[in-house]
């Protein structure tokens, strides 16, 4: 029991000190996909056009208003850390189906700076679901505490 205490201890330790550096990248990242989002939605007839390219016209609005919804929603959880795995989860479809499907239509050259940042935007959303939301997140600040009175109840019994 008390293996189990300490591993389940050692958990909450790994992502909390992280260091601050990792919490502002992770902060940039949910603020790039936000405005991501919302110029997706600003430019909804290129959207349109490209999904239309891949599937049905009916499904293609659907598409495009489905990616930039996650985009606003999912770059503010992360930006804020709240439940930041899950919103880092359902970004990373999306983004990976920019860098396989829709960038590499104009070639994998150097020129083609939306491929490659979509790439190092993959990157950066594998990173952040290994390493964790970090020190300065809603996830640490109110989710972990609640879950850490819980454990010790567990602990005292």
């Amino acid at each position: 029991m008390d293996l189990s205490h300490n591993l389940h201890q050692s958990e909450r330790i790994n992502s909390a000190n992280n260091p601050v550096w990792m919490d502002a990248l992770r902060i940039a990242l949910g603020v790039f996909l936000f405005f991501k989002g919302v110029m997706f939605l600003q430019h909804t007839s290129d959207m349109f056009y490209i999904f239309s390219n891949r599937q049905e016209l009916i499904e293609a609005g659907k598409a495009s208003t489905f990616t930039s919804i996650v985009h606003i929603v999912g770059g503010l959880m992360i930006a804020f850390g709240f439940l930041t795995r899950l919103s880092l989860l359902l970004q990373i479809p999306i983004v990976l189906s920019a860098a396989l499907l829709v960038n590499p239509q104009q070639g994998f050259g150097i020129s083609n700076t939306e491929l490659w940042l979509s790439i190092v935007i993959l990157g950066l959303l594998v990173f952040f679901m290994i390493v964790g939301p970090g020190r300065y997140s809603v996830d640490n600040k109110v989710l972990r505490k609640q879950s850490h009175y819980n454990d010790d109840d567990e602990v005292s019994m």
